[in-house]
């Protein structure tokens, strides 16, 4: 994580393309405590109705600093 992290800008995001079986969930909470960042990694699951809460969320974080997976 810390080498696709070194990839990125704080304007890229990050998009994983995940195969059958593959989580990167383990690895990002991992890497966010390891940058002290546990508390400002805010995660929300997509479907119905989640759309306006997702958008929010991620305008927040945006002016905040605070990582969003979606």
């Amino acid at each position: 994580m810390a080498t696709i992290c070194a990839d990125t800008t704080y304007c890229t995001p990050l998009v994983f393309v995940l195969s059958t079986g593959a989580d990167p969930l383990a690895a990002l909470l991992k890497y966010a405590e390891s940058m002290g960042y546990e508390e400002r990694l805010k995660r929300i699951s997509l479907g119905q109705g989640q759309a306006k809460k997702a958008n929010d969320l991620i305008e927040a974080s945006c002016k905040d600093g605070n990582w969003v997976m979606l």
